[in-house]
């Protein structure tokens, strides 16, 4: 039989085991709470993607060829008039990752809120990213 002199031990321990839980669930939300604070979160959402609108070239210099880039309104992306089939991966302020239906990613890098690079995994190259007039980069219809 458990006598009384038990059951207030383990009362007492239950009691401590309860306290010790207690603190560290305040604890731990009060981390969780100061680190989400610290965390710069975009909230404009629907006006993040509007920095990567536009047209830039860029040159693969291994290749000795330039290229364009062009990013639409509907988050389109058009490389030498050819419209990339992509999966949208990431899109903060800083970056843009698509990965294309091969499974490679491109990334454009922002520098001062403007798309500065290109990375392509395919060709494990980054490319310096120059804007463009939207007139120039039309490409001709060929015939």
């Amino acid at each position: 039989m458990i006598d009384m002199e038990e059951i207030h031990t383990m009362k007492k321990h239950w009691s401590l085991f309860l306290g010790a839980s207690l603190i560290t669930g305040i604890a731990g939300s009060l981390f969780l709470k100061k680190k989400q604070e610290k965390q710069p979160i975009d909230t404009d959402i629907p006006n993040l993607y509007k920095s990567y609108l536009g047209s830039w070239w860029f040159v693969n210099k291994q290749k000795a060829t330039q290229h364009t880039l062009k990013i639409e309104d509907d988050l389109q992306i058009v490389i030498d008039g050819k419209k990339l089939n992509y999966m949208l991966v990431e899109l903060t302020s800083k970056r843009l990752v698509a990965q294309d239906e091969f499974g490679y990613h491109l990334i454009v890098q922002c520098l001062n809120d403007k798309p500065a690079s290109l990375y392509d995994e395919a060709d494990d190259a980054t490319y310096v990213l120059e804007a463009t007039d939207s007139l120039e980069l039309d490409c001709p219809i060929e015939n």
